[in-house]
């Protein structure tokens, strides 16, 4: 094992709360919509963060979801972006709104470059002007942009920009680029996860779209952290237009790891999902609005 490239500590305590996913759950009061945003609750020490993993693409159906889990919005330290989609950034300013004292918001360099599909007509997916860099700042976010690997607190980092070398995990989705006038496929290099050590347990991931590649994302963070022991992961693993093979390799790497949680949901797909259920039996976990997991030390 190489030297580590951070050195990322031990939380000892960490519960997600589901704010938002694609699905509301069964006989739930919750909201679904697309989109997905996840509110981690960690402690470390004598130091206990919230950290809030994406927006979604309105702040509403948050907000509904938060009240019914009796959650203070104003109780958030810190926003992650894990890239610039939309439903992953459109409810941005509405959340910042309700958080009465300026926060980092933190992201990749690249976060508010335009970013266009053509399917089925030309459009930007990436951020509105409604939550740019004057709506942010004018509503209390302290702008952080950073690619590299990076501490948020004792325990847990950014994964940074993510080195992509699993050859199955295409990169990226059809979305575009335009630079210098010229129009070029976009490969997404602003996603990025969040990384938790947790104590007696190791890595825990957690992804807004994985984009970069779930597996990528998983050696990854290994190699950067040089914590070998992966304990689970949580989030959407964009695997809803992979193809047969793409879906099997993936789900048969993931299955090497010996992984004790797996939770996914948002755009990992329905046949993902089925394979990941078959696969991961007990250990596997539909990720819904409302839905509330601890893992301790």
């Amino acid at each position: 094992m190489n030297k580590p490239l951070i050195h990322i500590g031990e939380a000892d305590q960490l519960k997600i709360y589901t704010l938002l996913d694609d699905y509301s759950g069964y006989e739930s009061a919750f909201l679904g919509h697309h989109g997905i945003s996840l509110l981690l609750d960690v402690a470390s020490g004598k130091e206990n963060k919230r950290i809030l993993l994406d927006v979604g693409q309105s702040a509403d159906p948050i907000l509904y979801n938060a009240r019914l889990l009796g959650i203070d919005m104003n109780s958030i330290d810190m926003i992650f972006i894990s890239h610039c989609h939309y439903d992953h950034t459109a409810g941005l300013t509405g959340i910042l709104k309700k958080i009465d004292r300026e926060i980092p918001v933190i992201a990749h360099s690249t976060i508010f470059r335009e970013n266009y599909i053509v399917n089925p007509y030309l459009r930007n997916i990436g951020i509105t002007k409604e939550n740019g860099r004057e709506a942010i700042v004018e509503n209390g976010g302290n702008i952080v942009l950073v690619d590299d690997p990076f501490n948020l607190m004792q325990g847990v980092i950014s994964t940074g920009e993510v080195n992509r070398v699993t050859d199955f995990e295409i990169q990226g989705i059809g979305t575009y680029n335009i630079n210098d006038g010229k129009v070029v496929p976009d490969k997404i290099a602003d996603d990025m996860s969040i990384v938790l050590n947790i104590k007696d347990k190791g890595l825990f991931i957690v992804s807004g779209c994985s984009h970069s590649g779930i597996v990528n994302i998983i050696h990854h963070a290994v190699r950067i952290t040089g914590v070998e022991k992966v304990y689970g992961l949580i989030g959407g693993l964009h695997l809803i237009e992979a193809d047969d093979e793409r879906i099997e390799k993936t789900v048969d790497a993931l299955s090497n790891m010996d992984l004790e949680l797996v939770v996914a949901g948002h755009c990992t797909g329905l046949k993902a999902l089925s394979k990941l259920q078959v696969v991961f039996g007990d250990k596997f976990q539909l990720l819904h609005s409302g839905k509330a997991i601890s893992i301790s030390g």
